[in-house]
């Protein structure tokens, strides 16, 4: 099984709606780096974000461990392109490395494990994965979808329509 590596977005959203805990039941391993424990955990409690703490607890609990990636001038390559961010490119060479999937929203991250060759997925993967382990109904994962967007969560009306459809 290919290990799971979340970037901050999957984290902080499942974390705001108050269902990451749920992916304690995937198989897989689970990871996050430095660099996103940072912009999560430690920035997210200095700025009083409620998410922060659970994301914290579940990393204390060993259901997602911290692990860097240790290809430097691969994550030298990756940080080449200037519109990925410093956590972006740490998930998608931990990623790599691993044999794993990125698990990240952000288009450019995903532009660039497409050309890179990374496997990755984004939230809706993860709400999807839970709902069809029935970890929750299709209620709450439209539920779940709508108060990830109330949060903040964007996606576009193709992709809220294809998320429909797939609910049905």
């Amino acid at each position: 099984m290919k290990p799971l590596v979340f970037d901050a977005t999957p984290l902080i959203y499942l974390g705001k709606i108050k269902i990451l805990d749920k992916v304690a039941h995937f198989p897989e391993d689970k990871y996050i780096t430095k660099s996103i424990f940072r912009e999560v955990v430690e920035r997210g409690k200095e700025i009083g974000e409620t998410e922060a703490f659970m994301i914290e607890k579940i990393i204390e609990a060993g259901i997602i461990k911290i692990k860097n990636p240790h290809n430097k001038k691969y994550i030298h390559h990756l940080a080449d392109n200037p519109k990925i961010h410093q956590g972006d490119v740490d998930t998608l060479a931990l990623a790599s490395e691993l044999g794993g999937i990125a698990l990240l929203d952000d288009e450019e991250a995903r532009g660039m494990a497409q050309m890179e060759g990374i496997g990755h997925h984004g939230t809706i993967y993860l709400l999807l994965r839970m709902m069809k382990m029935k970890l929750i109904t299709k209620k709450e994962t439209l539920e779940s979808l709508n108060e990830m967007i109330h949060h903040g969560w964007r996606c576009s009306t193709d992709l809220y329509a294809d998320i429909l459809l797939k609910l049905k």
